[in-house]
This record gives C-alpha cells, sequence and structure tokens, in this order.
C-alpha cells in the first residue's frame, strides 16, 4: 500500500512539474486540500513523504520503520499546528519557524517513540528516545525548503534507531 501511494504522490508531482492534464486518484483532492504556497507548482512534500516512507519501510527492521513513521506523521504535524496556532518567538536555526512548534515536535516526538516502543514490547534506555527526538527536531527546524524535512526526519530517524538496536535491512519479516 505504501508503494501504491509513493507511486501516486509521484505521479502527482511529474503531472504539475509537466503540466499534464488529468487527475491522479487520491493525490490530486489531497493536494487541492493540503498544498502550501511554496508547493503550487510541484508538491514534493508529499511525494518525499511517500517516497521516503516505501524507503523506510522496506529497508529498516519493524522498529525503526514504525518509529520514523510515528514521528515523521505525528511530530511534524503538532509542530506546525502548534507552531501556527500559538506564533512566539522565532526559532534562532530557521526564523520561518517558531520556538514553539520546535518544542511541540520535540514533545509529540519523544512520546511517540516511547509509544512504538511499547507497541512493539520494547524498553529502550531513556537515552535513545530523546536522542532520536532531539535529532528529528533539529533537522525539521534547518533553514532548508520546508518540503525536504519529510525526508531527512524519518530517514535520520529510521537510521537512528536500527543503529542504536541493529537488525537486518531489508528484513522480509514485516
Amino acid at each position: 500500500m505504501v508503494w501504491f501511494l509513493a507511486f501516486l504522490y509521484t505521479l502527482q508531482h511529474l503531472k504539475l512539474k509537466r503540466g499534464w492534464k488529468f487527475t491522479v486518484p487520491i493525490a490530486d483532492l489531497s493536494y487541492k486540500m493540503m498544498a502550501r504556497e511554496d508547493e503550487k507548482d510541484n508538491y514534493l512534500g508529499s511525494f518525499l513523504f511517500w517516497v521516503t516512507t516505501g524507503m523506510v519501510c522496506t529497508v529498516f527492521p519493524e522498529a525503526a520503520a514504525l518509529s520514523a513513521l510515528w514521528v515523521s506523521t505525528f511530530g511534524d504535524c503538532f509542530n506546525a499546528i502548534a507552531g501556527q496556532l500559538r506564533g512566539g518567538p522565532r526559532n534562532p536555526l530557521n526564523r520561518r519557524k517558531t520556538l514553539v512548534g520546535s518544542i511541540a515536535m520535540f514533545t509529540v516526538s519523544l512520546a511517540v517513540l516511547w509509544a512504538s516502543h511499547r507497541v512493539l514490547n520494547m524498553n529502550p534506555a531513556p537515552s535513545i528516545p530523546i536522542g532520536v527526538a532531539v535529532v528529528a527536531t533539529l533537522l525539521e527546524s534547518l533553514p532548508i525548503p520546508s518540503a525536504y524535512d519529510e525526508f531527512t526526519v524519518p530517514f535520520s530517524t529510521a537510521l537512528l534507531i536500527w543503529l542504536a538496536y541493529g537488525g537486518p535491512l531489508l528484513s522480509p519479516t514485516w
């Protein structure tokens, strides 16, 4: 299913970049509802999210993939919501982002990292979820085009969890 959605969002991205005139199911509707102003010509964020999700789910073991998906989905979502609703002081790393958003990203990422471990009956050392949440928050706040955090956050999360626990890559276990 993940690769099917990656295919649809890749097609949507190409459609927008090349000016093709057809409707891509699912992706076209979400583009109309969610595209940010800086994505109006290509919808790069969703394209990167689904392709990265496909890679993470294919390459990494279950703990790394689940952690990456939840941090990227929930942490980044709450970051945007909190930053836009509350505003507040700007993040010194990226003036387009707020400290409130970054605090929300860290807090929610930490919570979902604990939750993903609990779902998989794992009991991590506290340094693992804290360290991964810090890295994810820092990468999300980098002064790069906002769409690129759809790659950097989930991929780095999966990589760090895999480095912490190991396990086979390209594993058919799930």
